[in-house]
């Protein structure tokens, strides 16, 4: 039809309405977000606090690029070294609009980045070797700690008491 496009409900019946005046390609992506809210959500956005429909409207708008450009496809295919040329490689492969490619592309990136520094960052932590060395501890720690292992070894009531002061 000649409006918005959106996901309807009623009696527990779902359409999808795709607005025609979209180019097809447009029209693709419009059906996979609208087609996430049928699948995903519920309730009417015209009475959802703003929140709540702007997380629904950011989880369908996650959910177009993996519906339109699956990773478990973009595996399969041998795209071109340059970004320009693979953003309009995977358009035209998926029948998506260059914008949608492009954020795939750049989501993909980021993910990766993410997957190296996390790597880094968990190598980085297990080769640090963390020693509590009370040489380096102040004046004021080493007390604490003193009257802690005291209280420790009286046992019973002092036990309580440590754990309280830990």
């Amino acid at each position: 039809m000649d409006m918005n496009s959106m996901a309807i409900e009623k009696n527990g019946l779902f359409s999808i309405n795709v607005d025609r005046r979209l180019s097809v390609k447009e029209q693709w992506e419009d059906f996979l977000h609208e087609l996430c809210h049928v699948l995903r959500h519920s309730g009417n956005q015209m009475v959802m606090p703003d929140r709540y429909v702007d997380w629904q409207e950011q989880d369908a708008s996650a959910f177009q690029l993996y519906a339109a450009i699956p990773m478990s496809m973009l595996k399969k295919l041998s795209l071109p070294q340059h970004k320009n040329e693979m953003v309009a490689f995977l358009s035209d492969e998926f029948q998506v609009s260059y914008r949608l490619a492009n954020e795939r592309i750049e989501q993909i990136q980021r993910r990766v980045l993410q997957g190296i520094l996390d790597h880094e960052y968990q190598q980085l932590s297990q080769s640090q070797v963390r020693t509590y060395d009370s040489a380096n501890w102040s004046d004021a720690t080493r007390a604490i700690m003193n009257k802690l292992e005291q209280l420790k070894r009286r046992g019973g009531m002092a036990d309580r008491q440590a754990s309280r002061l830990l």
